[in-house]
């Protein structure tokens, strides 16, 4: 019996060995959530997907549902970090993603403000890495794709404060670092909240 086939866009959030060949990737998608997808032989040197299942990378896959997990059949990656500073901003951000979401459900919302939040990262990148107010536009993308996310899961209702962050595609960082002190504070509390 033929398996069906799912193409689906995926970021990579996380990987864990599986075996002496294989590892058991976390990847959200807009249409399943947050899935686990097992890739068999990839960490062979002759694995042709090898170079293209990196951590915090925007890949298109295609898999197939198996018992336990999704399992990989191709993977095409769209853009990648090289900056240790942007994959450490992706990773807190996975880790919250992990704590949150539970259950494969489509997230196209969420799916859609992490690409692009991970698009604004990419620009960031472009800037000069050593300036002083790269920390700063760091800082304030990631507490407005956090946010985005805990709004879109229903954690964080829109306020005063949160109404400029969840109103636009285009936040002003300068203003979102400016109020950094209540906003990660707003975070923090909902993340308590939460009870995870």
């Amino acid at each position: 019996m033929a398996h069906r086939r799912y193409t689906t866009a995926a970021f990579i959030l996380g990987w864990r060995p599986q075996g002496e060949a294989n590892r058991l990737y976390r990847v959200l998608t807009p249409d399943f959530g947050l899935i686990n997808v097992f890739a068999q032989g990839v960490r062979l040197e002759k694995s042709k997907l090898r170079y293209q299942l990196t951590n915090y990378s925007l890949v298109n896959l295609e898999l197939v549902h198996g018992r336990e997990y999704w399992r990989l059949v191709g993977v095409e990656r769209q853009g990648f970090f090289n900056n240790q500073e942007q994959n450490s901003l992706i990773k807190r951000i996975s880790l919250i993603l992990f704590r949150l979401i539970h259950g494969e459900e489509p997230k196209p919302k969420i799916f859609a403000d992490l690409k692009m939040g991970w698009g604004m990262l990419e620009k960031v990148s472009k800037s000069d890495l050593a300036s002083r107010d790269t920390t700063s536009k760091l800082e304030s993308l990631e507490i407005f794709i956090l946010i985005r996310i805990l709004a879109d899961l229903g954690y964080l209702a829109d306020t005063t404060e949160t109404a400029e962050i969840l109103g636009t595609n285009e936040p002003d960082l300068a203003k979102i670092f400016a109020k950094r002190t209540a906003l990660i504070r707003l975070i923090n509390s909902s993340l308590a909240e939460s009870g995870l």
